[in-house]
């Protein structure tokens, strides 16, 4: 069951119109007040759909006409402002109405929900048409149709217009203000203002119509104003019927897309953040074993650096020693020469073999920290050796004080960088600094080897 829609714009002033409509009474009306329900068998009182109660739309509509004002120029030349004529529309009213009776509504659960679902849509339109403006929607169901009234003021307009709440009202006005600006007659420019109207008008209730009316299953116009047979009217009804039916499938297989894209963007944009999250403790992480590795390279140069800073110190010291006993051989005999020569080459074979058994026997200790060979004690204090003969050289070289620093800050560091990687990474970091040690650990000159 379905026929055609209806809505109705009007605005009005405090000031009674001809057949006695004003701001007060229009309330009035909707809120049932006695003195304005005559026309009703049994009143009801209004239901509240949305915002605010008759008499609290009165209230405001008050408070802005008292806060309201215009601005007119005297003859001097000087502007001043004056307070809102009485006559001055200040209330735009629409009212829509259900096509199906009362009664039918009330006793009929599948009518009551489509009637229910064409108020929803009124609402929304409203909405969307007057925005904040729009302060309330009442609900009768005490006449022969059921039907609702809004409410919309001027808010936010210190001129308390109503009329230009109207969009019908609005071309109205641009349409005459164009034709006097192109010099026609007053007479034939509010003719052009009035066809401006109605066609506005025309067009607003086709919008309400796609909006309203056809979701709702009603039709544009009624049988009469297209001269219908009952046959076709009823057809036409039921085609309005379908189509709303379509328009309600259709309308909730695009919410449950949008609820599934919606869920979809909602699930990417969490798997997004976990990426995200891991990406940057990934680079965290990159970035902590890049600065390990910088560090360990660095404390193994300066190692190295000291090793052989201290192999110059004991060569050095080896050499100003055989200097001064190959002096003292030149100052006690002349014919020792040949003997002082060949004392002098062997003296400097064997600071070269001293110089590079020590750096091996350290590169080799090194090399036995890194393959877990070489360790301190418990207490720190003693180097630890697997290799015994290994341990004889460092004795035997008296060099455990002064390797012992390096060891422990080797120990520590290949520790670090070898917790943050793979085995395979941690043996080809092993690999690479065991290549770097290997020359000093083989020394050319017949050094023990490691």
């Amino acid at each position: 069951m379905s026929g055609p829609q209806f809505l109705h714009l009007q605005s009005y002033s405090r000031k009674p119109n001809k057949i006695g409509q004003s701001v007060q009474q229009v309330l009035d009306e909707a809120a049932r007040e006695p003195e304005f329900s005559i026309h009703v068998e049994s009143p009801m009182p209004p239901k509240i759909i949305y915002g605010l109660t008759p008499q609290e739309v009165r209230e405001k509509h008050d408070e802005i006409i008292d806060a309201g004002y215009v601005e007119a120029t005297l003859k001097d030349g000087t502007v001043a402002r004056r307070g809102i004529r009485k006559d001055r529309h200040t209330l735009l009213t629409a009212v829509a109405s259900y096509p199906l009776l009362t009664a039918q509504v009330a006793d009929n659960a599948a009518a009551r929900d489509e009637y229910e679902r064409w108020v929803e849509l009124n609402v929304r339109w409203l909405k969307d048409t007057f925005g904040d403006r729009l302060v309330s929607v009442i609900e009768h169901m005490d006449e022969e149709h059921p039907h609702i009234h809004a409410f919309i003021l001027p808010l936010g307009d210190t001129s308390c217009s109503a009329r230009h709440l109207n969009p019908a009202w609005q071309v109205k006005e641009e349409a005459e203000a164009l034709a006097r600006e192109s010099n026609k007659p007053a007479k034939e420019a509010v003719k052009l203002g009035n066809l401006a109207y109605r066609a506005r008008g025309r067009e607003l209730q086709d919008q309400y119509f796609e909006e309203v009316g056809l979701p709702a299953g009603l039709t544009r116009v009624g049988p009469k104003r297209e001269r219908l047979s009952r046959e076709q009217w009823k057809q036409r009804k039921e085609q309005a019927r379908r189509d709303a039916a379509l328009h309600r499938q259709m309308l909730a297989r695009v919410e449950t897309l949008v609820d599934a894209e919606a869920q979809l963007d909602v699930e990417a944009d969490k798997k997004a953040v976990e990426v995200a999250d891991k990406l940057a403790r990934v680079e965290a992480l990159y970035e902590e074993a890049l600065s390990a590795k910088s560090d360990a390279e660095a404390d193994a140069c300066l190692i190295l650096d000291r090793a052989k800073a201290e192999s110059a110190q004991i060569k050095q010291r080896a050499l100003t020693k055989l200097d001064e006993e190959s002096q003292k051989l030149d100052r006690e005999s002349s014919d020792l020469q040949a003997a002082r020569t060949a004392f002098e080459h062997e003296k400097r074979t064997i600071v070269r073999e001293t110089v590079s058994r020590v750096a091996s026997v350290t590169a080799r200790v090194l090399l036995g920290v890194l393959m877990g060979k070489v360790r301190l004690d418990e207490k720190r204090s003693e180097l630890q050796f697997d290799d015994l003969k290994l341990a004889q050289d460092v004795e035997r070289f008296e060099i455990a004080p002064i390797i012992q620093k390096a060891v422990v800050l080797v120990s520590k560091v290949w520790t670090k960088l070898t917790s943050a990687r793979s085995t395979s990474e941690a043996e080809s970091e092993r690999k690479h600094v065991s290549e770097a040690l290997k020359p000093i650990a083989r020394p050319q000159s017949g050094g023990i080897e490691p």
